[in-house]
């Protein structure tokens, strides 16, 4: 449900033994299918991360990458799965004209890393053979599925940057006709990688015939891919990076993740979290603009640590007033799929997967299927930027998954899309549920803010009133009864509650589903 004031508040959906919650309810489906055979979270994070690739086309593709965090209740430890693509060997600065990279087309790509995540995530924490876990994709790609009015809605709104894209038409837009709400979406080809995949592992994928399919569709187009990039893509298991805030223990993701800039505005947010709402509501707002123009260009730095602090003076200053610079490097929205899964043993995952802004590059490799990414346009060609394009590099990336610890165990996980703005959804959602001690659904559903590209703040329909006249007369620009549902993400999540059940709600901003039992 999207371009709507904000639906009525809903019941979470509880259960004991697993919940899951993803970005459609096939994939929650195959998931839950996956766990009931006696599959492993993984297990079922991959089964379910395959139908999305399949059933979400304009988020999600194998053609794109993906990053992961996982608590494993037998060792008590957070692991991230770092699965995002790395820039091509001939991406260097000079390889782009005066237009710059992109915004779409073959010379955005960098090297699709899901497969690899997958393949990382089942050696350590898979149960179930490999190729049973491709079924549910390969029948769905076959046999096709029902265009849902979020793929009409992207598709309606694409721009002819993406629309002319080699491949995009033949799949979106058969008999020269954009695809609509209900019709058959069949990927014939894609079933048949999926299949490669199921039978010969992610080698297929990225030194079998996926690979040079994918190379000879790169030099037919002008892109700068080869067979060699795909060789050396590899998912990369690290430590995550964590803060304390309030006797919580919150773990994201490590640079070249923003999720940092998170922790960073949860830290500064501390002192003002019994504030009123209004006034927590924009404290928050202006922290997560200080926190943007402090930290955002150094994720890119080798040398920067983290997690970063605010000081808390400079925070105070921008508080009772408002600097004269603008949040820096927010650009347009991506479109991402998410995966949160927990069971009754105490395992939980976070998972979020993406080819960047809606429909990625906009080329469809037709031997293979596969909607390639648009993520190199993340890099920036100053020589001076930490962040500046190079060969095998990773961009300074959006994905933000995250897990909040309580006593020594998970209380809560979860995700989002919505580019740099799963930072502040990630905030908001946490501070109604794991400090406000809203119910879970509650706390997804109340009224969001967020920001534009060019830093303009948004409020939803029945947002704290007060905070827009505040705002104002601090200077920042302010849209109210916002519906740019874009920019207000579609958070999914998971409570595991000290009496032993599960708590999950899905966001009703875009598509999503909530199962338990």
């Amino acid at each position: 449900m999207t371009g709507m004031a904000r639906p009525a508040p809903r019941a979470g959906v509880f259960g004991r033994r697993r919940a899951i919650v993803t970005g459609h309810h096939l994939a929650s489906q195959s998931a839950l299918d996956t766990l009931r055979a006696g599959g492993s979270l993984v297990d079922a994070m991959i089964s379910a991360s395959a139908v999305m690739a399949v059933a979400l086309p304009h988020a999600t593709s194998l053609g794109g990458c993906g990053m992961m965090l996982y608590y494993d209740a037998a060792s008590g430890t957070v692991q991230a799965l770092n699965g995002t693509g790395r820039a091509p060997g001939l991406a260097r600065p000079d390889a782009f004209g005066d237009g710059g990279i992109g915004p779409r087309g073959p010379s955005t790509w960098v090297v699709p890393g899901l497969v690899r995540l997958w393949e990382q995530a089942h050696r350590r924490h898979g149960r179930l053979p490999w190729a049973s876990l491709m079924k549910d994709a390969v029948r769905h790609a076959a046999d096709g599925i029902g265009c849902s009015s979020e793929i009409h809605r992207n598709l309606q709104s694409a721009r002819p940057a993406v629309v002319r894209q080699p491949g995009f038409g033949t799949l979106f837009a058969p008999e020269g006709r954009p695809l609509t709400a209900g019709d058959l979406l069949r990927q014939p080809a894609l079933a048949d990688t999926l299949t490669r995949i199921a039978r010969d592992g992610a080698g297929a994928f990225y030194e079998g015939p996926i690979a040079r399919s994918l190379d000879t569709f790169a030099r037919e187009q002008g892109g700068l891919l080869c067979l060699d990039d795909m060789r050396a893509q590899r998912a990369d298991w690290v430590p995550p990076v964590s803060l304390s805030v309030r006797d919580r223990h919150i773990h994201v993701m490590p640079p070249n993740s923003l999720g940092v800039l998170m922790l960073a505005q949860l830290e500064a947010l501390a002192p003002y979290l019994d504030e009123p709402d209004g006034q927590r509501a924009y404290a928050q707002i202006q922290i997560a603009r200080l926190c943007l123009e402090t930290f955002h260009r150094k994720v890119a730095d080798p040398a920067a640590t983290w997690p970063a602090t605010l000081d808390p003076a400079r925070v105070a200053r921008r508080l009772a007033s408002v600097a004269d610079a603008a949040p820096s490097g927010a650009r347009d929205p991506g479109d991402t799929a998410g995966i949160v899964l927990a069971d009754g043993q105490g395992n939980a995952l976070a998972m979020l997967q993406s080819v960047f802004q809606p429909f990625g590059s906009g080329c469809v490799d037709p031997a293979t299927g596969i909607l390639m990414n648009n993520r190199l346009i993340e890099f920036d060609l100053d020589p001076a930027s930490p962040n500046v394009v190079g060969p095998g590099k990773r961009p300074v990336h959006t994905l933000n998954p995250y897990i909040v610890m309580e006593g020594g165990r998970p209380s809560m996980l979860g995700v989002s899309p919505g580019g740099v703005s799963q930072t502040t959804t990630g905030v908001q959602v946490i501070a109604h549920a794991c400090f406000e001690h809203m119910p879970l659904a509650q706390a997804i559903d109340a009224p969001r803010w967020s920001l534009t590209r060019g830093g303009d703040i948004l409020l939803e329909p029945g947002f704290e009133a007060g905070v827009a006249r505040r705002l104002r007369e601090a200077g920042v620009p302010v849209e109210e009864d916002s519906l740019h549902e874009f920019y207000f993400g579609s958070a999914k999540a998971i409570r595991l509650r000290a009496d032993g059940t599960l708590e999950a709600a899905a966001d009703l901003r875009r598509q999503a589903c909530a199962l338990a039992d």
